[in-house]
């Protein structure tokens, strides 16, 4: 019985401890500075942007394509944001015997294309040199041989080789 009584009292204990009250901040948050050039009064306290959002200073410099690993038959290929518009590119082809890297930069959204048209432009480092290559993603579902779905269809379009198309999805690294 004592041990009974002793466990329950180590238990109420213990609830009592978790379910105490946050002591009250002692320190007033700072005061939001005046309105800077730029500043919409949008910001939230203490000075941080809410999760989701992008601030004025953002607008145009962040990439749609933050990373994204697409493939297709005998080739895959990786892409990550590595700030501002720039990108670091992984490809490899041939069943996995080729492999090069290489930039893009996303240079906005052409006038022509249709909204849902991703397009990134830049170098491939391959064996015989470098060679401009062209990145297309487009934002509409694609389905691969193994009847999977994926978010986007891909195009890479790489100077003196075969165009690739297969699908692609965002990348969590």
């Amino acid at each position: 019985m004592r041990s009974i009584a002793l466990t329950a009292a180590l238990c109420a204990a213990l609830l009592a401890g978790c379910a105490a009250p946050e002591p009250a901040k002692t320190a007033e948050p700072a005061a939001p500075a005046a309105n800077q050039a730029g500043d919409t009064g949008a910001s939230a306290v203490g000075g941080e942007r809410p999760l989701g959002k992008i601030g004025a200073d953002q607008v145009g410099k962040l990439s749609p394509v933050p990373a994204l690993k697409g493939f297709g038959e005998h080739w895959s290929i990786q892409i990550q944001a590595t700030g501002e518009m720039n990108h670091r590119v992984e490809l490899t082809w041939g069943s996995g015997s080729e492999k090069a890297s290489g930039q893009a930069r996303y240079l906005g959204q052409p006038a022509d294309a249709p909204a849902d048209l991703i397009v990134l432009s830049g170098e491939l480092s391959t064996v015989q040199g470098a060679k401009p290559m062209t990145i297309e993603i487009d934002r509409m579902e694609c389905i691969d041989d193994g009847d999977g779905r994926h978010r986007n269809s891909i195009r890479v379009s790489v100077d003196g080789m075969d165009k690739l198309e297969g699908c692609a999805d965002l990348a969590m690294y």
